[in-house]
């Protein structure tokens, strides 16, 4: 049912979707017209994501792009979970199984290529939804809302900032310099981060050697902040599911989303930082009357950039395939 060259477009057109720090931790296995998704624990963030659940939902927003460049060709996937732990440093483990038959087209493959992440500013016009919704986020227009949500990432990404370890790891996965050796690649380029070539070479000195003093002379706050140009989003949804789902699942849900917002003609860019932190997802919560049966998964602006579409950084075939 599916060539190698068939197969090897989908990969390539499913790893367009986001991943964590862009670490694209997403390995294919083919056996016949059995597909096989495994996460390669080995890129896992031992500090930013030590229990696997950012791994897995990069891996499920991965599954789903493989679905949507397989219905493109006629193929139908149905996908089964194995539900199996992500957490660093286990290797590679299987976390979907794939099985095809014949389908048809899903539109929304089409937004595989024209969905970005967008770090800057967007253009300073109010969104049009069109009627878009999702049960599963809720979308945040007014300005007193986005302003409080503004307000408590940067707090949020001040107090995980301060662990040393956390922004080790970040700089790891930064990409100062088109010589790095794993530059276009993975990880998070210069124009991807919009910083500019002095940026880019101040950047790892502030985070790692000097952040001390800096931090002490209280320059830091003003390095982490996004306050303003987090309030030219139109739009910051709050992406919510199932508490106990898979986080596979979630994935590809968030995914969904995403390329929804793609066809909008918007770019999204996450707010980690406030889901992340115990404290600010509790308050997101209660403020916004996400239940208790429900994780905020996400945070993320969206609206139209104000710039070019940066360059994507991506593995080869040959690292994603075994």
């Amino acid at each position: 049912m599916i060539s190698q060259e068939v197969f090897e477009g989908c990969v390539t057109r499913a790893a367009l979707a986001p991943t964590v720090h862009n670490t694209q931790p997403a390995r294919w296995v083919r056996d016949g017209d059995a597909l096989s998704l495994f996460c390669d624990t080995s890129v896992g963030l031992l500090v930013g994501d030590p229990k696997g659940r950012d791994a897995a939902l990069s891996c499920g927003a991965v599954l789903e792009a493989m679905v949507l460049a397989l219905s493109a060709h006629g193929i139908a996937a149905h996908a089964t979970l194995t539900d199996k732990e992500t957490a660093p440093g286990q290797g590679l483990v299987a976390v979907a199984h794939l099985t095809m038959s014949h389908g048809s087209d899903d539109g929304l493959h089409a937004q595989l290529e024209r969905r970005f992440t967008w770090r800057g500013p967007f253009v300073p016009q109010p969104a049009e939804l069109y009627g878009w919704t999702r049960a599963d986020a809720r979308m945040i227009m007014d300005l007193t809302g986005r302003e409080w949500i503004a307000e408590r990432n940067d707090w949020a990404s001040f107090e995980i900032m301060q662990n040393p370890d956390f922004r080790r790891e970040l700089v790891s996965w930064m990409r100062f310099s088109d010589r790095h050796p794993r530059a276009g690649l993975d990880g998070m380029n210069c124009a991807s981060m919009r910083m500019s070539r002095g940026e880019a070479r101040a950047a790892p000195l502030v985070l790692i050697k000097f952040w001390w003093f800096l931090n002490a002379i209280g320059f830091t706050k003003g390095l982490t902040s996004e306050h303003e140009v987090t309030l030219t989003a139109p739009v910051i949804a709050l992406f919510h599911r199932d508490i106990m789902e898979n986080p596979v699942a979630s994935g590809r849900a968030y995914l969904r989303m995403c390329l929804e917002a793609a066809s909008l003609g918007f770019a999204g860019w996450p707010m980690a930082a406030v889901s992340d932190h115990p404290s600010t997802h509790t308050q997101v919560c209660d403020r916004f009357g996400i239940a208790s049966d429900r994780r905020l998964v996400q945070v993320i602006r969206f609206g139209s950039p104000k710039g070019d579409t940066p360059p994507r950084s991506r593995r080869p075939l040959s690292e994603v395939l075994r």
